[in-house]
């Protein structure tokens, strides 16, 4: 049921929409030919997505993520995911892990709320990051920092 208001009274509108039968997995898939594909501001998808190339995102999105493309999740987009993905680009609002196995880049005013796993991670001074950064190759060693303690102390 829809109901719209057009300031002097509120029609309702009923419709009954019938789909062919599909598979029960909903999953969005979109392909680009060498151009971004663009999803706006005033879609809301629930669900997977799937995509191949550069896909710039504008809505609301729940559900995951996953590409051997370039992510990009413009100024508008609220995004509640799992991503999964060659490149990611945050402009806009994102809660949930990320993987990425080229690099993720968290811009001006943009906010992530998850864990990242990624070999080059960029997070803007204005940006707002809260979680875990790992590279993807696993844990990396951290370097023996005792020599150097011990000699800065000994000259006292």
């Amino acid at each position: 049921m829809f109901t719209r208001t057009n300031g002097r009274k509120s029609d309702t509108l009923d419709a009954t929409f019938s789909y062919p039968e599909t598979s029960k997995v909903s999953t969005a898939r979109v392909e680009s030919s060498g151009r971004t594909a663009l999803i706006t501001d005033q879609v809301e998808i629930k669900g997977t997505l799937a995509f191949d190339g550069p896909l710039e995102f504008n809505g609301i999105f729940e559900g995951e993520i996953i590409s051997q493309g370039t992510l990009t999740i413009g100024p508008e987009a609220v995004i509640k995911a799992e991503i999964h993905a060659a490149k990611v680009i945050i402009r806009g609002k994102v809660q949930g892990n990320i993987t990425a196995t080229e690099s993720i880049e968290v811009c001006d005013n943009a906010h992530l709320f998850g864990d990242v796993r990624t070999n080059k991670f960029i997070v803007a001074e204005a940006a707002l990051f809260r979680g875990r950064s790992d590279p993807i190759e696993g844990k990396t060693e951290s370097p023996e920092f005792s020599p150097t303690f011990r000699r800065l102390t000994k000259s006292k």
